[in-house]
């Protein structure tokens, strides 16, 4: 197997745990037997391309709120019963000088043995023009943090759930002579992006790439397509609605996983480098 596929395929099988979501809609990252929370926050943040506010709660009453985008750290807009959070609420756009009082925070909520959820939102309508920021990557290699695998003494029960590329507003037709065709159209804008790519469904049948990675990609359909439904019904926000997520890429070969969903037919491929910018115009493209 080529080597830059491993991480790939890892990330694949992080579908299979369910993710626990309570009824205010927060997200378990980590549980009373994760030893390293701090490493799920910070995956957490690596896996949100779109511009998110992500609120994280510990399980003693403190909590963060970082306004993120593009696996970047933009702002710290709230903090409940973190010492030291001044310096960061006070500052528009995070910076190079503001890294290690934001890595005291994470440390003080993160904290060991110690449950943490997330809960998602848009942005705040002031940070919409905010840019640049603290890179995730910066972040966990000065926490020794691994972006892209979870070992089993980080959990104990379970992997964080990535949290997907979000696109509500692009939306594909159900109907199943053009599902086929959309989601033709979707792989085709793409181009070179995609190094390999797979069609289950109303459009079975398609495929493209090397052997070897579209056979990794078919089998993990035949065994996981379930999971990865309901992923895509996370995504949606309505069961079986169109969707589409990216699951982010590696830090040492920059490739990732991408999946999009119109009526009964699913897309799973894996593209190189990040397209987050290519991949929002060709989802939209492809509707209707």
């Amino acid at each position: 197997m080529n080597r830059g596929t491993i991480p790939i395929i890892a990330r694949l099988r992080a579908l299979q745990t369910p993710a626990t979501i309570d009824a205010g809609g927060s997200r378990v990252i980590a549980d009373a037997g994760t030893s390293n929370p701090l490493a799920a926050l910070l995956r957490e943040v690596n896996e949100t391309i779109l511009g998110r506010a992500l609120r994280f709660e510990g399980s003693g009453g403190t909590s963060l709120t970082l306004e993120t985008s593009g696996r970047r750290v933009l702002r710290v807009t709230e903090a409940r019963g973190l010492p030291g959070a001044e310096a960061c609420l006070a500052t528009e756009v995070l910076e190079d000088e503001n890294k290690d009082d934001l890595i005291k925070l994470m440390q003080a909520l993160a904290l060991p043995r110690h449950e943490l959820r997330v809960t998602i939102s848009a942005r705040s309508v002031a940070g919409e023009g905010v840019s640049v920021g603290l890179p995730v990557a910066l972040l966990a290699d000065l926490l020794l943090v691994d972006l892209n695998t979870a070992t089993d003494s980080e959990s104990i029960e379970t992997a964080p759930a990535p949290e997907p590329l979000r696109l509500e507003d692009a939306v594909l037709s159900d109907a199943p002579t053009q599902v086929a065709r959309n989601l033709g159209r979707f792989v085709q804008s793409l181009g070179p992006t995609l190094m390999a790519w797979v069609i289950r469904g109303e459009a079975d049948g398609l495929t493209d790439g090397p052997e070897e990675m579209v056979t990794h990609l078919q089998g993990f359909l035949d065994d996981e397509v379930e999971a990865l439904q309901r992923q895509l019904d996370l995504v949606s926000g309505r069961p079986g609605s169109p969707a589409c997520m990216m699951l982010g890429t590696t830090l040492t070969e920059g490739n990732g996983v991408l999946c999009a969903r119109s009526g009964e037919a699913i897309l799973l491929a894996l593209f190189e480098g990040s397209p987050s910018n290519t991949l929002i115009r060709a989802w939209a493209d492809a509707r209707v």
